[in-house]
């Protein structure tokens, strides 16, 4: 784990964690929880997540989340062909795409007052799994969009804080596979919901 350089206004600590496929994604470790003899941490990405969609043949559709879109790698090679052009860079990073680079201005075309919206970590990671998709979407700014053989792709950056949950080792933060954080979930909500009670 990293932390700030001298000078700097936060002491937020740094991780790069990895997913199984050996990718990375460069963290804050928002808070640290420790589980049945475990530490995990409860991680935001340093840049902007980013969601890749595609819209149905129907016209009058809302776009659909792509689970993975890693399999689309031309798409995603279009995509930040497209966003280079403002400066943008599209990160094939561990357990989601994020973007670096300044969005702000991208935000204030949708009329938000600032580029981050306050959300409680445990609220965030007890989504319902029939609504989070729209939920999301509903929270996002179009950054780029492609046609990849007669299909439009287009790639939302969220407008909210993105939080993953990882285990944590000795310099190391390991992104949990969704089967393992389904079975986790609950002890990670009863260890954030007793942190709070001891911090008020």
């Amino acid at each position: 784990m990293d932390r700030p350089q001298d000078g700097s206004s936060t002491s937020e600590v740094t991780v790069m964690a990895t997913d199984a496929a050996g990718r990375t994604l460069h963290c804050v470790v928002e808070q640290s929880l420790r589980i049945r003899d475990q530490d995990y941490g409860i991680l935001s990405p340093v840049d902007t997540p980013a969601y890749l969609c595609h819209w149905p043949d129907d016209a009058a559709a809302e776009p659909e989340m792509i689970t993975d879109p890693h399999q689309y790698p031309q798409v995603l090679d279009e995509l930040d062909m497209v966003l280079r052009s403002e400066d943008l860079f599209l990160v094939r990073s561990a357990g989601l795409l994020t973007v670096a680079g300044d969005l702000r201005h991208l935000a204030m075309d949708v009329g938000l007052d600032g580029w981050e919206l306050p959300m409680d970590i445990g609220d965030s990671l007890s989504q319902d799994d029939d609504t989070e998709e729209d939920d999301t979407l509903d929270t996002c700014v179009l950054l780029a969009s492609a046609c990849h053989d007669g299909v439009e792709f287009g790639l939302y950056g969220s407008l909210e804080p993105c939080f993953l949950v990882a285990c944590l080792g000795q310099g190391t933060a390991e992104l949990l596979e969704p089967d393992v954080l389904a079975r986790l979930q609950p002890l990670i909500e009863e260890a954030l919901a007793d942190d709070r009670e001891e911090c008020p």
